[in-house]
């Protein structure tokens, strides 16, 4: 019979397949005191046209067609090991973090933010200083970056053009933001709200590139003006396995087709227990979907 750990011991490496790296320690300060870093570049060319040609021909998420591989991105793998993952749950055939929503957007030059819906205002996964398991904390050197998306860009982003927005540094604010609502996780109504979206930053980069976010930090959704190219961007979200926030709604068919490994970032939201190897693999019986 063969035994399967439940938990990796401390004096046990980490699992890391041959593309995927730790964050650099110039990466982890700037995520620790911005909430966010812009990974240029990631993707080889035939691998944006492949995804883009998807995104077109009308792919909603990321869950299907090689639009899945970024799922599991080598690039991004390493990075949610150090922010995410419970390192006690990482091993060679599971991920110590899970995926729990996707989707893609396309935005046509002129697409204008009075078009979207509650992602146009400022938000954030939590009100200021709310403590819940989304929230943004660093203890004993490791951080826990809590909610976590990547924004995967499949055409090139020109800064003041119509990018994501963050409020950078805002994922460790300790107070609100002036609205009506302390309960409240978005800026409406708050009489600084123009200086708020003032002191907004944004980014360039080529076809290709990621960016990494804490959900705990403040960010936009904006007018696209640039008059080049459409808007083409993929958006997955992570969380630890043992915290959720979104109900996915996704079809078991669609995920017991990928690899296994890939699989696990389905599974259920639970830590220890329940069988030999604890929660290692996704299933029906196991899912959080």
């Amino acid at each position: 019979m063969t035994f399967m750990q439940e938990v990796r011991h401390s004096h046990e490496p980490m699992p890391l397949a041959p593309d995927e790296k730790l964050m650099t320690p110039e990466q982890k300060f700037f995520f620790d005191l911005r909430g966010w870093i812009l990974l240029p570049s990631v993707l080889s060319e035939s691998e944006i046209e492949t995804m883009k040609a998807e995104v077109y021909a009308g792919a909603t998420h990321s869950y299907q067609g090689t639009l899945q591989n970024l799922l599991d991105h080598p690039t991004v793998v390493g990075i949610l090991n150090e922010i995410v993952a419970d390192e006690r749950f990482i091993f060679d055939d599971c991920y110590g973090f899970r995926c729990e929503n996707s989707f893609t957007t396309v935005r046509e030059p002129g697409w204008s933010r009075s078009y979207g819906k509650g992602t146009t205002v400022p938000h954030v996964v939590r009100p200021p200083q709310q403590a819940n398991a989304m929230r943004y904390q660093v203890a004993g050197g490791k951080i826990f970056a809590g909610l976590t998306r990547v924004v995967w860009e499949l055409e090139e982003v020109k800064t003041g053009q119509g990018g994501t927005t963050f409020l950078t540094g805002s994922h460790k604010a300790h107070f609100n933001y002036g609205g009506p609502d302390p309960n409240r996780p978005n800026i409406s109504e708050s009489p600084w709200e123009d200086n708020i979206r003032d002191m907004m930053e944004d980014y360039s980069c080529p076809p290709g590139s990621a960016i990494v976010f804490t959900e705990s930090l403040i960010h936009a959704t904006n007018d696209w003006t640039n008059p080049d190219n459409p808007r083409c961007a993929v958006f997955n979200c992570y969380n630890s396995i043992w915290a959720q926030w979104y109900r996915l709604n996704l079809n078991h068919k669609i995920i017991e087709k990928m690899p296994q490994k890939r699989q696990s970032l389905f599974r259920g939201t639970w830590a220890i227990g329940g069988g030999p190897g604890g929660n290692r693999q996704y299933s029906l019986d196991n899912t959080t979907t």
